[in-house]
C-alpha cells in the first residue's frame, strides 16, 4: 500500500514497510541501496504505466532520504492523509529543520518547481495490476527498473549521458536474464541469446511486419559491440579514449526496456501497443500482424 503525489511545488511518495534487510536475509552490504523495497515497488509501478512514445515518468528521488512517520494506523487511501503529509514536508522545508533527522537534502529543494504532466497521458488504468504483480517480482526485475530510474536521473545532466547509457546497459542485461527465465518457464531448455532475439521479435516486432532475426542474431545485438567498447577501454575492438555511443541510444533503450519489463511482468501488452498495431495495419494493410 502506498501513494504518490505531485504538483508544481512538491512531489513525494509514502509507503509502508522497511529496508531490504527486512526481507532479504543474505543482502550484501551496500552504500547505494537507497530505495526501500516498497519505495522501489511504487516507483516501478508508475514507470511501467508509461505509454509508447509518450511522456516519460521521469522521477528524481532524493537519495537516502526516507523519513519514517511514527503512526500505528495511517490510512493511505484517505485524501486527508495526503494533504497532511504534504503540509508536514512543506513546513519542514520552510522552517529549515527536520523532525526526521538530517535535512540538508530537503532544504535543497526549497523554491524548486516541478514539471508535471496530465495523468491522462499515462496508462494508470494498469497501475494496480503492476503494483500487485510486483509483489512477486524477482530481485533481478527490481534491479532492472532501478537502473531505468537511475538512467532517467543521469540523463537530466548532459555531462552524464554516457553514464545514463551505462545504467541502461545494466537494465538491458537484467531484461536478458528475465527473458531467458521466461523462456525456460515456457519450455525452452537452456535458452540462448538468439532464442531471446526470436522472442523479442515475435512479441514486439512481428506485429509491425518487421523481418525476423537471422539465424545468428542475438538479443539486442546492435548494442553488443558498443557495450564492450564502452565498458572496456581496451578490448578486442582496439583501444579507445572515449565511448562509441550516441545520445539517441538513451530513448531507444529506455523505451524498449520499459515495455519489455511491463510485458514480462503481466504477460500482456497495453492498449497503446494494440492501438499502434491497428494503426500500422490500417496504413499498411498487407503487413502480417500477430
Amino acid at each position: 500500500m502506498g501513494f504518490f503525489y505531485a504538483d508544481e511545488h512538491i512531489a513525494f511518495s509514502l509507503v509502508h514497510g522497511g529496508d531490504w534487510d527486512d526481507i532479504f536475509e543474505e543482502a550484501p552490504y551496500s552504500e547505494f541501496n537507497w530505495a526501500s523495497p516498497e519505495e522501489l515497488r511504487l516507483m516501478a509501478s508508475l514507470v511501467l504505466c508509461e505509454l509508447r512514445d509518450d511522456a516519460y515518468v521521469s522521477l528524481y528521488p532524493v537519495v537516502r532520504y526516507s523519513p519514517r512517520i511514527d503512526a500505528l494506523d495511517l490510512d493511505l487511501t484517505c485524501p486527508l492523509t495526503v494533504h497532511r503529509v504534504r503540509e508536514l514536508i512543506l513546513n519542514t522545508i520552510h522552517e529549515g529543520q527536520s523532525p526526521f533527522g538530517p535535512h540538508h537534502r530537503l532544504l535543497g529543494l526549497h523554491g524548486k518547481k516541478y514539471d508535471v504532466v496530465p495523468a491522462e497521458r499515462y496508462g494508470f488504468d494498469r497501475l494496480l495490476k503492476f503494483w500487485n504483480a510486483l509483489s512477486d517480482a524477482s530481485l533481478v526485475f527490481f534491479r532492472g527498473i532501478y537502473t531505468l530510474i537511475k538512467a532517467d536521473m543521469l540523463r537530466q545532466h548532459y555531462e552524464f549521458n554516457e553514464e545514463a547509457i551505462l545504467s541502461l546497459y545494466i537494465a538491458l542485461d537484467a531484461s536478458f536474464s528475465l527473458v531467458k527465465l521466461h523462456l525456460e518457464h515456457k519450455g525452452t531448455r537452456e535458452p540462448t541469446a538468439h532464442d531471446a532475439a526470436v522472442w523479442l521479435h515475435h512479441h514486439f516486432d512481428a506485429p509491425f511486419g518487421l523481418e525476423a532475426p537471422k539465424a545468428t542474431e542475438k538479443y539486442f545485438e546492435t548494442f553488443y559491440e558498443e557495450r564492450v567498447m564502452t565498458m572496456h577501454p581496451a578490448s578486442r575492438y582496439g583501444d579507445l579514449p572515449y565511448a562509441p555511443i550516441m545520445h539517441d541510444d538513451i530513448p531507444h533503450l529506455r523505451r524498449s526496456l520499459r515495455e519489455i519489463f511491463a510485458y514480462l511482468l503481466l504477460e500482456e501488452h497495453g492498449a497503446d501497443f494494440h492501438a499502434d498495431v491497428q494503426e500500422h495495419l490500417a496504413r499498411y494493410p498487407n503487413t502480417t500482424g500477430s
